[in-house]
């Protein structure tokens, strides 16, 4: 066998090794590309869905509704806010007249 012969066997054996390694990773990213395309159409459907659904008129106000108990919340901060700061000015009314 001479030399060039050797050589065209060598490159052979590279070259279909090289090709077997692409089809292999054509195999693997072709599955992948379709899921990632499945699950964005899928997502921007559902995203669109949704909010065709929320963005009814008759559902504003329900929406927008604030929840009763967060509001007695407020409410209840808001006064404890206004006694704190009246406590806070007579202390320094007190303070001052020490003074």
């Amino acid at each position: 066998m001479d030399r060039e012969e050797m050589e065209m066997r060598i490159i052979r054996s590279l070259l279909t090794s090289y090709f077997s390694i692409v089809r292999k990773s054509v195999a693997d990213s072709v599955p992948k590309s379709v899921m990632f395309f499945l699950v964005n159409k899928s997502k921007q459907n559902i995203q669109s869905e949704l909010v065709r659904k929320m963005y009814k008129d008759e559902l504003f106000k329900d929406l927008l509704k604030e929840n009763d108990e967060i509001a007695a919340k407020r409410k209840a901060t808001m006064k404890m806010l206004q006694v704190l700061q009246r406590a806070q000015h007579i202390i320094n009314e007190v303070r001052d007249l020490r003074i």
